[in-house]
Order: structure tokens, then C-alpha cells, then sequence
């Protein structure tokens, strides 16, 4: 069994730049990135996902700022279902880079859209770079 870590934002989501706001804004999840996860989840592989986000909530309703990306767990109970969403070994928040993080899950490969992130995996770990809508990859 391996250890999978996928990153959230840009990873399991996606974003497009809106030239009218001036912002990112959510346009929904990351099929393929999805498709993934829940195939290591059938693998029986340990699966976490880990952002660098700060806190499990952004607000007291479990949402995100207006325009942002969506909140990480309403959006992995809606979008894995209840027989994945059990597999999954957990949800963790760095509040930044996640290489420390990583290294105590004993993380095989991670899946993220951001290089410097991959450039500071821990040894041991493969990164899988994620394309993104907005190709600032």
C-alpha cells in the first residue's frame, strides 16, 4: 500500500481567471485529478489530501471569501461520495508549504499544481504536476 497526497486548491478544483473582477474564481473540480484520487482509493492505497490552507473553515458557514475556491470538506462530501469519502485517511492544513506535513504521512507520491511545492517534496516522495485552466504551471 502506498501513501497518495493530492493538493486542494487548483488540484481537486479549478479555477479561470475572470479579466472583469480581476481574480481567480472557482469554476469547479478537477475531473481527472478526481478520477485519481478515487482510483487509489480502490487501490487501497492511504490517501490524505493536504492544503496550505490555514484551518479546516474559512467562515461559520464552512465556505470560502466570495469568489475563492470552494470549502475543502463541503466539496469532498459532495464530490467523492459516502464509499470514497470513507477511504479517505484524512484532510490536513499546513497554513503553508506542505513538505513537513509530507514527510510525517510518509507521503509516496503527491499530486499538486504548484512547482515550488514539488521542488521541496521530502526524499522519497514523486511529485505529479497538475495542469491547471489557467496554465500558469
Amino acid at each position: 500500500m502506498a501513501v497518495i497526497t493530492f493538493d486542494f486548491d487548483d488540484t481537486l478544483t479549478q479555477t479561470q481567471w475572470d479579466p472583469e473582477d480581476e481574480c481567480f474564481k472557482f469554476v469547479g473540480p478537477n475531473p481527472v485529478t478526481l478520477k485519481v484520487l478515487q482510483a487509489n482509493l480502490q487501490l487501497d492505497n492511504e490517501v490524505h489530501v493536504v492544503t496550505s490552507r490555514f484551518g479546516p473553515e474559512m467562515n461559520k458557514d464552512g465556505d470560502t471569501w466570495d469568489r475563492a475556491q470552494p470549502a475543502v470538506l463541503p466539496f469532498l462530501r459532495e464530490h467523492l461520495g459516502p464509499a470514497d469519502l470513507e477511504k479517505l485517511a484524512g484532510v490536513h492544513w499546513c497554513g503553508s508549504l506542505k513538505r513537513d506535513k509530507l514527510a510525517e504521512l510518509g507521503a509516496d507520491r503527491h499530486y499538486d499544481d504548484d512547482k515550488v511545492e514539488l521542488a521541496g517534496l521530502p526524499a522519497g516522495c514523486t511529485g505529479v504536476l497538475v495542469s491547471t485552466l489557467h496554465g500558469l504551471e
